[in-house]
């Protein structure tokens, strides 16, 4: 015989055996390799013979035989069915147009507030002058505290101890009708003695002024420290 008809006799019988396979009851193959092959066409779909000769590595006889039985019980399902599943599934909802955007509004501008002096402080009516001592002292301290450290902080005390001090007349004051409070930068510090209040008031009258009103003189702050640690005030006025 020659090598061509050896060949063609080959392949004959070879095609003849795959053919036949697919008739093989599935009891005469391999049951370990048949359920294997069989997950894998389930997962991935139908194998051709040299697909499973490949990956299990066995002969390709044998990986046809397999092919067949296991093709045979998964077939490829067919356009229809998938198509009919893709219509089960809902459309897919339509885009929500873009919010439109909200113009923020326009922060209002906070109106400032107005300075002590601004806010009751009478018009000034004159300066006390006479180059006295700032040796005079004022009462009631301890309710400013506040405002007395904030004007001690704000200045190098060693350096920069000079005031300029408002004694304003408070004659609506429901304690004392004489009451004359103490204000330096605007802010309330304190007021003279009670008896000091009174003669204070009466030497204004002398001078004609009646009222309310606003004199100024020289103040300076003491304490603050070690075990003085209240700030207090002297003013620049005659002592009596």
């Amino acid at each position: 015989m020659s090598w061509w008809k050896r060949i063609f006799s080959r392949s004959e019988s070879s095609t003849t055996e795959s053919n036949s396979a697919s008739s093989l009851p599935a009891a005469d193959l391999d049951d370990d390799l048949l359920v294997e092959v069989k997950n894998l066409v389930a997962i991935t779909g139908p194998k051709m013979p040299y697909e499973l000769a490949r990956l299990l590595k066995i002969s390709h006889a044998r990986a046809t035989r397999l092919a067949a039985a296991a093709n045979a019980q998964n077939p490829t399902p067919s356009r229809a069915r998938t198509s009919d599943a893709q219509a089960q599934q809902p459309a897919a909802a339509s885009p929500k147009p873009p919010a439109e955007p909200v113009a923020a509004e326009p922060k209002k501008k906070r109106a400032k507030k107005a300075t002590p002096v601004e806010a009751g402080l009478p018009p000034l009516t004159g300066k006390i002058t006479g180059g006295h001592a700032c040796a005079f002292d004022v009462v009631g301290e301890s309710y400013y505290q506040p405002a007395l450290r904030r004007l001690r902080n704000g200045r190098h005390m060693a350096t920069d101890n000079d005031f300029v001090a408002d004694i304003v007349a408070e004659p609506d004051n429901p304690h004392d009708p004489n009451a004359c409070a103490v204000y330096i930068e605007g802010f309330k510090v304190g007021y003279l003695p009670r008896d000091a209040a009174a003669d204070f008031q009466q030497q204004v009258a002398d001078m004609g002024v009646t009222g309310t009103w606003r004199l100024q003189t020289k103040a300076k702050l003491s304490g603050g420290w070690g075990d003085r640690p209240m700030v207090g005030v002297l003013l620049s006025l005659p002592k009596s």
